[in-house]
């Protein structure tokens, strides 16, 4: 590590070192600092103590070809000096010292040689240590994640200083894969041996549904389990939902920064792939913070007739449930099959997984279609019962045959949740109806799902709950409800809350999980909340104290728990004002688009890695230097002036997107007008206290206008669209429409996903959504280009241009006078050319969200 004073050197290190020998911290450069029981501390100094790779790892015997490992790598994290007491040893660390540093561990009876790392094992379990930080690895680049990654590594990986990319990939990748091979093999271990399970008339339980609350069995006993759960959709960048992680380190990775962020519950919502289930078996074996698995069943979206009844899709679902099952008790081998996991699953989880989901956000007309062309108001099983709709009774007779087929082939029971929203709750909102003073003619609230309607069999041991997903922001009612105004807690008036509230006093006979809430840090927004709470526009501070405040409410009013929406940032989701405008669309996976609420929902960001190709421009009067770049989220501006921007400093860039001879030709300012060489789409306009970035009328995607033409008008306008639409109360009140102004850029350094432009001193920094300008696919380098006038255009149905470059003008204004004046560099235009890619590289950042939640999850037991 960095021994100079704060930087990597811990506070209390210095702090210990100081008042035990009187002296001041002076040291500085690389070296390794060792803390004995005994409160001395060594710290070893690079040049004086050790020369190069100061510790080694080496294999005994035959481990090293066992473990496929290689020996004597260099290892530069935290390390332990523990004795084997019994255990078998498998490799050492080894300290490479100089005289001097030999004497000095010599001195204080510190070896040179300990175990790195050690088995223990019985006929119950074995167990590994390892005596270091082996796995504190920061995933660079997306090429990590195909089968045969760890492969080339280990071949291609070379040491460097400082680094731990040849310890992670040559000694740890090898040995955890053996580790979980060997795990693997040990199929017939009694799932008592490995977690505290309960029987009950001959039925094993790890969890059940007790006086309207959730239970597990732990230390031979039922006790209360409040979920803190995060949600995983597990597509990474460039990868679409189906395309899910073959690695096990990376869930492996995952499960370690979930629990340390003290969540104690994971939600999946389908199958996942064998490896999942082998790293959380793992994991939980390991940790001594255990993750538990909620697993969904999900049914297919595409519903014949819109019916549940029709055969074919019963039958497929039934089927799925099955495959499910089999998979979470590690007993199933599933063909490959397309738009599921498949593959052989033979790590029982059933063990750490305490209820299965059951369903989806069921669509409305769905609902009313099933209902319309069914005569089925009850069904009577061994484990559920049903006196209801038939969409009920649909959802009832998928409920009990998991409870059959359970119980059945493995004598066990999870307790059964069905997926609902609150589109479908059982609750008549008064604030959604149209002018007409109709119901039926609006999305939500038109259809319900009751679970009140449903019993328990006797046959079932487990228990019944339902599911819903709620966020702050959307349907309107819960911006629109009168009676949710009155809700307060610490902080005041909280909508949320007052649905909240109301939700639970609907329900009488079963308990509610909150199975999806959270806030987007996207730049966009597409839903507008009175409380502030918007779907997206949200910076990371604010999503972590927001998602607090929502959790304190849902444990307030007797939930079972809440799962934060959701872990990562996820590139293959779409949201209503952007899936128009991504195009073509099976090529959005390729890039970020920070506009989308929906991709920005993550605790932890999946971030482009920052650009490496940039075009640099020099020698203005007042404008200094300029820096363009891009990658797949953001195109990047850094403009340098000679004097520090002040308040009464303003900045206008043009940008020409595409075809030289359309758009705006002119910029027109109070004491001049300034004719282009070529014409520009947008006109960006910095200043101290605001940016914006301004649109050509004929360019406007927010007045459904989407093709540049030639103007010389001088007109640039704002891009501001209808996100709530005008609402009618079943009184006939008028709700009118929210608008945002997407023209208007989030201001703040970019450490936070919402931030977009800051100036430092005499330097302005600004980063644009490819969206926001238009670009389509900014991988294919496509943009809109279509001249009709579309008022909601479907997926795919614009036309598009190519572009290969952006051409920029910059002008600089003091006090509203002209300054400087720059069209071109060298008699030349200044033009930024565009990349193309099919792959993208990214990397992992926890938001600043993850570490208030951790702080507040850490005071509920």
């Amino acid at each position: 590590m960095d021994l100079s004073k704060g930087i990597e050197v811990p506070d209390f290190i210095v702090e210990l070192f100081e008042n035990r020998y009187k002296t001041k911290w002076n040291f500085k450069g690389p070296g390794i600092i060792i803390l004995s029981e005994s409160g001395d501390i060594v710290v070893l100094e690079k040049g004086k103590d050790f020369s190069k790779r100061p510790i080694t790892i080496e294999f005994y015997k035959n481990y090293r070809d066992y473990y496929n490992a290689s020996n004597n790598v260099a290892f530069y994290y935290w390390f332990e000096i523990v004795k084997p007491n019994g255990a078998q040893k498998i490799a050492d660390f080894k300290l490479n010292l100089t005289q001097q540093g030999k004497q000095r561990l010599k001195n204080l009876n510190i070896p040179m040689i300990f175990p790195a790392i050690l088995k223990n094992g019985s006929n119950e379990y074995t167990s590994y240590y390892f005596a270091g930080d082996f796995a504190d690895f920061k995933i660079k680049n997306g090429v990590y994640f195909y089968n045969i990654a760890d492969k080339l590594h280990q071949i291609f990986t070379f040491e460097k200083s400082g680094f731990q990319d040849a310890f992670y990939w040559k000694v740890y990748v090898p040995v955890m894969k053996k580790i979980i091979a060997e795990a693997s093999k040990k199929e017939n271990i009694q799932k008592d041996l490995v977690e505290k399970l309960a029987n009950e008339d001959g039925l094993t339980l790890k969890s059940s549904i007790k006086n309207k609350e959730l239970v597990i069995y732990d230390e031979n006993k039922w006790e209360k389990f409040f979920i803190k759960g995060v949600n995983l959709g597990l597509a990474l960048p460039g990868k679409y939902f189906t395309q899910m992680p073959d690695d096990p380190n990376i869930y492996y990775q995952w499960f370690k920064m979930i629990t340390d962020m003290n969540a104690n519950t994971v939600r999946l919502y389908t199958l996942a792939p064998p490896e999942f289930y082998q790293a959380l078996k793992v994991f939980n074996l390991k940790s001594s913070k255990k993750v538990y698995l909620l697993q969904e069943i999900w049914p297919d979206e595409n519903v014949p007739d819109k019916n549940y009844f029709n055969k074919s899709y019963t039958e497929e679902f039934k089927k799925e449930i099955e495959h499910v099952i089999d998979a979470l008790h590690g007993n199933a081998d599933i063909p490959k099959r397309t738009g599921r996991a498949y593959g052989k699953y033979n790590f029982d989880v059933s063990m750490y997984t305490i209820a299965i989901l059951l369903g989806r956000e069921l669509e409305p007309d769905e609902v009313i279609e099933t209902d319309r062309k069914n005569n089925i108001n009850e069904y009577s099983g061994r484990y559920v019962k049903v006196k209801g709709s038939p969409s009920e009774v649909w959802l009832g007779m998928c409920c009990d045959y998991a409870f059959e087929y359970e119980t059945r082939k493995y004598s066990m029971q999870h307790p059964v949740g069905i997926v609902s929203w609150p589109t479908l709750d059982p609750i008549n909102h008064p604030s959604e109806f149209n002018a007409q003073g109709r119901k039926d003619l609006e999305y939500n609230d038109k259809a319900q799902i009751q679970i009140d309607d449903f019993d328990i069999g006797e046959k079932n041991k487990a228990g019944l709950f339902i599911a819903y997903h709620i966020y702050p922001n959307y349907p309107d009612f819960m911006n629109n409800e009168e009676k949710y105004k009155s809700y307060r807690d610490e902080k005041g008036q909280f909508l949320y809350g007052g649905y909240l509230r109301e939700l639970r006093t609907a329900h009488k006979k079963f308990p509610i999980l909150v199975a999806e809430f959270g806030l987007s840090t996207s730049v966009g927004v597409a839903h507008k909340n009175p409380d502030g709470y918007h779907h997206g526009g949200i910076d990371e501070k604010t999503q972590g104290e927001g998602i607090v405040r929502m959790m304190k409410v849902i444990k307030k009013e007797g939930y079972m728990g809440g799962i934060i929406f959701e872990w990562m940032d996820e590139w293959a989701k779409r949201t209503w004002i952007t899936e128009p405008f991504m195009i073509p669309y099976d090529r959005h996976v390729l890039w970020h688009n920070k506009l989308d609420p929906e991709q920005n929902y993550g605790i932890l960001a999946n971030e482009s890695l920052p650009p490496d190709e940039k075009v640099k421009v020099s020698d203005s009067k007042r404008v200094k230097n300029i820096e363009i770049s891009s990658n797949p989220e953001y195109l990047y501006l850094r403009i340098n002036l000679s004097n520090e921007f002040s308040s009464g400093t303003s900045l206008l860039v043009g940008i020409d997107t595409y075809d030289r001879q359309r758009g705006e030709f002119v910029v027109v300012q109070s004491d001049k007008k300034i004719n282009l060489p070529t014409g520009i789409e947008f006109l960006l306009k910095i200043s101290s206290n605001e940016t914006k970035l301004q649109v050509i009328p004929n360019y406007n995607w927010a007045k459904s206008r989407y093709s540049s033409v030639k103007s010389y008008s001088g007109k640039f306008e704002d891009i501001i669209f209808e996100i709530n639409k005008e609402r009618v109360t079943q009184d006939g009140k008028r709700i009118p429409a929210i608008y945002h102004n997407f023209s208007i850029l989030p201001k703040g350094k970019f450490d936070d996903s919402k931030s977009t432009w800051y100036i430092d001193k005499n330097t302005v920094f600004v980063r644009i959504p490819w969206g926001l300008l238009n670009v389509s696919d900014p991988s294919s380098r496509t943009v809109l280009d279509d001249s009709r006038t579309i008022y909601q255009p479907g997926r795919d149905m614009l036309k598009t241009s190519k572009t290969d470059s952006f051409v920029f003008y910059f002008i600089l204004l003091q006090n509203g006078k002209t300054e400087d004046v720059l069209l071109k560099q060298n008699e030349k235009l200044i033009s930024f050319p565009l990349s193309k890619w099919e792959d993208v590289n990214f990397s992992w950042r926890l938001k600043k969200s993850y570490y208030i939640i951790q702080k507040f999850f850490a005071t509920i037991k």
